[in-house]
């Protein structure tokens, strides 16, 4: 079980805080009413009562997602040179975009940046591609670069625990985390399995960026941060390299997987603090699909407004693999009401089988 509270325990001090976030997203809007639509022309001569399995779309909760492609671009074959030539291009563009949001909204510089993690999961690039946004932006040559690829949906959280582990308690230190992920680009035409189907009900492309400053300072202060893998559950989620380039791998036993590691997770992270889940005004957790939102509402004792950002997030956006809990994060600071002293909790789950937790504190 969870702890409900753990008053009396000793306060962890603040590893860092959460300075600013920017997102962005790629122009094409697809609604889902058209998605279904392409899924059913798509999927319907190679699966027996495709009807059935497209209801996804609609228990998915998703009503729109952002594509770097527009909707024919999924009718035609693409050799894995061309989709990633496009993952290229976009991922720098809307990176770009995200960090500059995210400088706007801070008092931070390009050149006060002494780290920088990027984090992406659904394209190849060597040199990584911080160093072409480096490069186009002007970052200072100095900058520490950690380039995290196959952490997929973990990505984001584990990218912020990362950054705030470097920030320190070190206010002149910097860190600046990106997450981009183009799903869109990842679709396999030929990949007629149900996970194919219920993938193309559920992701879309986006990213975030986030600025992290060493020590108190910030608005959000990251308290603590763990991480679980789960032994034996490799096989649960990934990709499949194929000749033509990423094909999905999605179990049915995600949720319940999840719903396994939940406890031990967020015990670990509570450990040593002086608050218990009773205490946790706010989850900002990955809205992998209806099912994992409802495994953390089952898990915690929670109802869906607990996860209003999540739901939001998924709703407008769908998954946008490890960008997603950003976005979470984003729309839980413009658009839920904090006071100082509440707690937070920021929680992702990825591929490994694995689990990345953070403990937030409102200043």
């Amino acid at each position: 079980m969870i702890p409900a509270t753990t008053k009396g325990k000793t306060v962890i001090r603040s590893m860092a805080s959460i300075v600013s976030v920017g997102t962005a997203v790629p122009p094409h809007l697809m609604p889902q009413d058209m998605a279904k639509h392409l899924a059913g022309e798509h999927f319907r001569p190679h699966i027996a009562n495709v009807e059935k399995y497209l209801a996804v779309f609609t228990s998915a909760l998703v009503d729109q997602r952002y594509f770097c492609v527009e909707a024919d671009w999924f009718g035609r074959d693409h050799t894995l040179a061309d989709k990633n030539r496009l993952y290229l291009a976009w991922a720098e563009r809307l990176a770009i975009e995200a960090i500059e949001k995210a400088i706007a909204g801070s008092d931070v510089d390009l050149g006060d940046i002494d780290h920088f993690i990027f984090v992406s999961s659904s394209g190849i690039a060597t040199p990584s591609l911080d160093v072409l946004i480096m490069n186009k932006l002007g970052f200072h040559p100095n900058v520490r670069r950690m380039p995290l690829f196959g952490l997929g949906c973990g990505g984001g959280a584990a990218g912020l625990a990362l950054g705030a582990r470097m920030a320190g308690d070190d206010d002149k230190t910097t860190v600046l985390l990106v997450a981009v992920e183009l799903n869109s680009l990842t679709f396999q035409r030929d990949d007629f399995a149900k996970s194919n189907l219920v993938a193309a009900s559920l992701f879309g492309d986006g990213a975030a960026a986030v600025l992290i400053r060493g020590g108190a300072d910030g608005p959000i202060n990251v308290l603590k941060s763990t991480t679980l893998l789960r032994p034996r559950t490799n096989n649960l989620m990934g990709w499949e390299f194929v000749d033509s380039g990423f094909r999905v791998v999605f179990s049915r036993r995600v949720p319940d997987t999840i719903r396994n590691m939940m406890p031990e997770s967020i015990e670990n992270t509570l450990a040593d603090a002086s608050v218990g889940i009773d205490d946790i005004a706010s989850f900002v957790f990955h809205p992998g699909g209806t099912r994992i939102l409802e495994a953390y509402q089952k898990e915690l004792g929670r109802g869906p407004t607990d996860f209003r950002a999540s739901y939001a997030v998924l709703s407008q956006f769908g998954n946008m693999s490890s960008a997603t809990v950003l976005f979470v994060l984003d729309d839980e600071i413009r658009n839920s009401p904090h006071k100082s002293g509440d707690y937070g909790l920021l929680a992702a789950f990825g591929p490994g089988f694995s689990a990345e937790t953070s403990l937030l504190h409102w200043a």
